[in-house]
């Protein structure tokens, strides 16, 4: 080596040594004869050259073998493929088996971060753009609505300014765009569409599905050219507004509550939104707001929590018991005859297996100015795709506001709120603790919220809690042996303070709660909701608590019995 002649001291790092530890790295298929592969790819115009500086192999069965090496050029993953067409309810492709499939980008190892970076949604795609004249490009490796690709290489990708996302011509490539883009930085994105149809000999059009069909019925040249021409990423604050989408609000994607109640009065949490939450100390805020989170996981959707009124174990320890629902809670006395719970130990590892990489906890030793959390979320909905942000609560974030510009403050945060919520497509939950109320006022109104009245005004929703007394539930007796106040049956009501969405306000939702569990329930179902990470099938029905409640109070506190 020209190092050894100059006598110079040199070291390569990390270049081509296995460096994860308990990582079972994929055995190198040999580098046999490659015929069933090159007439394989010939038929869809790859040519050799391509396949070879690919490293595409062919396995004893006569597979196409995709490498897939990371950026130290370390055989990390390794995928098949059938080299004919594949049969209907064939599999497409396979990763080797006994490894592990770390899901980086295909060809990366052989790309240059000063020069634009193109992404395919497939190693054939990807090998299509080569054989073009472009080599700069790589693949996603296991499928366009994967996205673990953008957690796993984050790092290697912010060494590109330019970034061309050449996405397959169907509603997934639609979806694949609309995630990607906006984690990608869409500042530094341009999107490449495919021909919508091409026309036949015989007079038919046949829809083009992705790039390698552009290649095939349209040539280099093509590739090439939808490449250089390539589209910027629309201005971020603007919208031509022909085209903006002509939708109905029942259309929105977002978050159900899992509250049957709620949700016929609300629909959703639509993605794009900022949700406030008040209510006095004990309402139940942490229940209803754990039970959002829950919710969330439950739709595949990925959540980031920051809640200083807890710590980290405490808020795991609550959503496990609102995971694991009563059948899985044990009942415990203490010698002094204390009633208390836990979650079966069991359940707990199930749960904490299943909910892996899904919801992250902003960490209790983390500062927590607004710049530091609108960082996190940001990398955490770049890195880990949340779209669920809960902040527990507005008083916890340091704003780094005196008492002459608290207000302002408080404004200028909850504008940025909105605004990321718009820009990254994500639901938003702030929890705004109420001012000190009135002598007997229960309600938290429009101008109860603490702070600044922009809160309220800016927010798209707005929702108060109230824990319902005793008094309440007893009802009062009027002379004549009838109930002036009725008794109300409920643990908590929730009220509707503002709904921009749907231009409501003030409705009432009365909600029930299980200690044990710590779930706010409308319903026998919600009561006994089993979350997906419970598989086990239940032959027999838990007692409902609300027929309990109901007989205490509608019966042994009606007015008759207590006159008998």
């Amino acid at each position: 080596m020209l190092f050894d002649e100059a006598e110079i001291k040199y070291s390569f790092g990390e270049h081509g040594v296995q460096t994860r530890r308990q990582y079972r790295y994929p055995t190198e298929v040999p580098l046999n004869t490659k015929e069933k592969v090159y007439a394989y790819l010939a038929r869809r115009h790859i040519s050799r050259e391509t396949a070879d500086h690919l490293d595409i192999r062919e396995d004893d069965r006569g597979n196409l073998v995709f490498n897939y090496y990371d950026s130290s050029d370390v055989l990390t993953m390794v995928k098949y493929r059938p080299s004919r067409k594949v049969n209907k309810g064939e599999a497409k492709n396979w990763c080797q088996k006994d490894a592990d499939t770390t899901p980086l980008l295909f060809n990366m190892n052989r790309c240059n971060p000063s020069q634009p970076l193109v992404i395919t949604c497939g190693e054939l795609d990807c090998a299509s753009v080569i054989e073009s004249g472009y080599q700069n490009v790589v693949s996603i490796p296991l499928g366009d609505q994967n996205f673990a690709w953008i957690e796993e290489c984050l790092d290697w990708l912010e060494q590109f300014s330019s970034i061309i996302v050449f996405h397959d011509n169907d509603d997934a490539g639609s979806k694949f765009i609309k995630e990607v883009v906006p984690r990608l930085g869409s500042w530094r994105c341009k999107i490449a569409d495919c021909p919508e149809f091409v026309d036949l000999p015989n007079g038919n059009k046949k829809h083009i599905k992705d790039v390698n069909e552009v290649l095939f019925f349209f040539g280099k040249e093509e590739v090439m050219n939808l490449i250089l021409s390539a589209k910027d990423s629309p201005v971020p604050s603007v919208v031509d507004f022909s085209d903006i989408e002509d939708k109905e609000f029942s259309d929105l994607e977002g978050i159900t509550t899992g509250l049957v109640s709620l949700d016929k009065e609300i629909m959703c949490l639509p993605f794009g939104s900022l949700t406030i939450l008040s209510g006095q100390p004990g309402s139940g805020k942490t229940s209803i707001l754990y039970g959002l989170v829950c919710q969330a996981l439950e739709q595949g959707t990925n959540a980031w929590v920051f809640s200083r009124e807890l710590p980290d174990y405490t808020t795991k320890g609550w959503l496990n018991y609102m995971l694991a629902g009563p059948r899985h809670i044990n009942e415990y006395r203490n010698s002094r005859g204390s009633i208390y719970y836990k979650v079966k130990p069991e359940v707990k590892k199930e749960i904490s297996d299943y909910y892996n990489g899904r919801l992250y906890i902003y960490r209790d030793d983390y500062g927590c100015t607004a710049e530091e959390l609108l960082d996190s979320m940001k990398d955490s909905v770049r890195k880990y795709g949340t779209r669920f942000i809960l902040i527990d609560s507005l008083m916890m974030v340091d704003l780094k506001a005196n008492e002459n510009n608290k207000n302002e403050k408080q404004t200028e945060f909850v504008n940025q709120l909105i605004a990321f919520a718009m820009r990254y497509s994500v639901a938003i939950v702030l929890v705004c603790h109420p001012r000190k109320m009135q002598s007997g006022q229960q309600e938290v109104g429009m101008y109860d919220i603490a702070g600044s009245s922009n809160i309220i005004n800016l927010g798209h929703r707005a929702i108060g809690l109230r824990r319902v007394s005793k008094k309440e539930q007893a009802g009062e007796v009027d002379a004549f042996g009838g109930w002036s106040k009725e008794p109300c049956p409920y643990n908590c009501i929730l009220t509707i303070i503002k709904d921009r969405f749907r231009g409501r306000s003030g409705s009432d939702i009365g909600l029930f709660y299980d200690e044990a569990s710590r779930r706010f329930f409308t319903t026998p179902e919600e009561y006994d909701y089993h979350y997906e990470w419970d598989s086990r099938t239940y032959d027999s029905e838990i007692p409902y608590p609300v027929e309990d409640i109901t007989n205490e109070v509608f019966g042994t506190m009606h007015p008759s019995s207590r006159r008998s």
